[in-house]
């Protein structure tokens, strides 16, 4: 019997409506999905932020502290990859409630089938884009009738991606605590051990429907920020993702995989 790839669906107990949505595009997507009940870090207490989010860690590598909406959603993602790797689920795609459908999920799920059985190892694919990051396509090649894409920078949001079992490991492995909002800690994604591509066409659109919950809960421009600490790592990350990409770029056309 062949493996059935997950969708596992990050959802807010609370977020009923949000729930109801998303059960209607996937049902008319025709895939099944197992809902995740996600982590409200509104509900976290003090001390449990710092367990998770210890201010040293923040101090060390971000410009300021996370809010609790943005711990919430990082251990979320957690718990998602947790259960990929207690289930060991080869790969599984990973889905905010906040997503909307813009292409054919069956292909896409078949495609990531077709990369999973080929030689290659894999770890983290984007299933959602926005428009502005597609001008930093630096690499395409192709997987059947779609296209790995490597950007000079990932985008950011983590509304739809798919991650493959060693891609949980890794990302487990490298986040039992975190100092950044999950989708800017993977923009550094050479500190985790992983790569990142994205699978085109894009069946997944990020957000637009809904606005976010996580600003709601506690908005990142209420925090006090080190605008000359902002700059300073901004800069450095460009400078080591340009370094990295290019890498791993280098090692893809050399690799010249054909499927």
């Amino acid at each position: 019997m062949s493996f059935k790839c997950p969708i596992l669906l990050i959802n807010l107990d609370r977020s009923t409506d949000r729930l109801a949505r998303c059960q209607q595009l996937l049902s008319d997507a025709g895939v099944e999905f197992e809902r995740i009940s996600a982590v409200d870090g509104g509900q976290l207490s003090e001390q449990q932020l710092e367990q998770y989010a210890p201010k040293a860690l923040a101090d060390d590598l971000y410009y300021r502290r996370l809010t609790p909406g943005e711990i919430g959603c990082y251990l979320s993602h957690r718990k998602a990859w947790q259960i990929m790797v207690e289930r060991q689920y080869p790969y599984a795609i990973i889905l905010e409630d906040d997503f909307e459908v813009s292409g054919d999920i069956s292909q896409t799920i078949a495609h990531i089938g077709r990369l999973d059985k080929s030689s290659e190892d894999w770890f983290f694919l984007k299933l959602a884009c926005d428009d502005k990051r597609l001008k930093s396509i630096r690499y395409r090649r192709p997987l059947g009738e779609m296209t790995l894409a490597t950007f000079s920078k990932q985008s950011s949001g983590t509304s739809a991606q798919a991650v493959s079992l060693k891609g949980a490991k890794r990302l487990l492995k490298h986040s039992q605590t975190f100092a950044r909002p999950i989708d800017i800690d993977l923009q550094h994604w050479w500190e985790k051990g992983i790569q990142i591509m994205g699978l085109m066409p894009f069946a997944f659109r990020a957000g637009g429907y809904w606005d976010s919950q996580i600003s709601a809960m506690a908005n990142r421009s209420d925090q006090p920020q080190n605008r000359m600490r902002r700059a300073l790592l901004l800069l450095s990350a460009k400078l080591q993702g340009w370094h990295e990409t290019r890498k791993f770029i280098v090692e893809q056309q050399e690799r010249n995989t054909k499927f």
